[in-house]
């Protein structure tokens, strides 16, 4: 993806004094941060960035962790989060742990390490590894799959596993940018996302459709509905789809001012309208319209960067790194 270099002209001091004053009152009339009925950090055991959470009911979660070359970890809890226990360590960074509605478990990381806990079972075996980094992964059940990776800011590739099996490869797809997060909206449409990059397949991921959407690094996707999804990027922007990926519209401009200028990194949402937001140095919002307004809400420390966030009726979880964890109720 080509830079862009934008050439700026000196600004007569008076200006720039009133430029800065600008910006001042957008900040001193922003939303005041609403504070939710319960919010608290929850204790972990590791230091490691936690990378992502993703609860089956309301007692039974996994979060991933690590740190790059050195180790990665999926930690469990059986009681609703409250705890949290190691089950499984392996030899390098996770980033991401996710559940089919059978109740299969999947994740990956660095290392091309994929790993699967088969429904009642509480060990995750790997059934992949190889060179890539593996930066995030959806399986719709156990014999249909996609893994996305990227090397820094290049390299993307998209795996299609299966039908024959969750561990053989379908399909090899090889992108110049690093890809970031993936989502099934149904058994057959996929959308992947990266830097600069929108992608989507109505064949599970064995081919792609690159759609014209370049203007952030683009972090998260997610699809409350078949037809209902949304993407977030690192550089504030925020894209929404209600054809299932077909066409989407920017809901919120990359780079524009407000109470809070951090990089976005994840979002969810329980039903088209209603979602949630996480970025760094704290940020947390919420929208009830389907992102025509966010709020923000209280409780994130300015210190916490956001790494992903999963909500489940009216409770939900970040994650964040340096080993932190926080719970939150409405």
């Amino acid at each position: 993806m080509p830079l862009r270099f934008v050439k700026l002209a000196l600004w007569p001091r008076y200006d720039a004094v009133l430029f800065l004053f600008g910006i001042c009152l957008l900040y001193a009339c922003g939303k005041e941060p609403l504070a939710l009925p319960v919010f608290r950090e929850v204790p972990v055991p590791v230091a490691y960035d936690l990378t992502a959470v993703w609860f089956t009911d309301s007692l039974h979660g996994s979060i991933t962790a690590g740190a790059p070359w050195e180790r990665g970890v999926l930690l469990s809890s059986t009681d609703g989060g409250r705890h949290w226990q190691a089950d499984t360590v392996v030899n390098n960074r996770l980033d991401c742990v996710m559940f089919d509605a059978a109740g299969r478990g999947y994740a990956c990381g660095m290392d091309g390490l994929a790993l699967v806990r088969w429904a009642g079972q509480g060990h995750w075996y790997p059934f992949r590894l190889d060179y890539c980094w593996n930066r995030s992964c959806f399986f719709w059940d156990d014999h249909h799959g996609v893994l996305v990776a990227g090397e820094g800011f290049q390299t993307g590739l998209a795996r299609k596993m299966g039908p024959a099996a969750l561990w053989v490869l379908d399909t090899l797809w090889t992108f110049p940018n690093a890809l970031s997060a993936v989502w099934y909206a149904d058994s057959l449409t996929v959308c992947a996302v990266g830097l600069g990059w929108l992608l989507r397949s109505e064949n599970g991921g064995r081919t792609w459709e690159r759609l014209p959407y370049t203007d952030d690094f683009f972090q998260s996707i997610h699809f409350p509905s078949p037809t209902t999804g949304y993407v977030c990027g690192s550089a504030g922007s925020v894209l929404k789809t209600t054809d299932a990926g077909r066409n989407w519209r920017t809901i919120r401009e990359g780079g524009s001012l407000g109470r809070r200028h951090a990089p976005f990194r994840a979002l969810w949402f329980v039903s088209p309208e209603k979602g949630f937001l996480v970025g760094d140095e704290g940020l947390f919002w919420r929208t009830e319209n389907g992102g025509g307004d966010w709020t923000p809400l209280a409780g994130l420390p300015t210190d916490a960067d956001a790494t992903d966030i999963f909500v489940q009726g009216r409770r939900g979880w970040i994650t964040a790194k340096g080993g932190r964890l926080f719970y939150f109720e409405e």
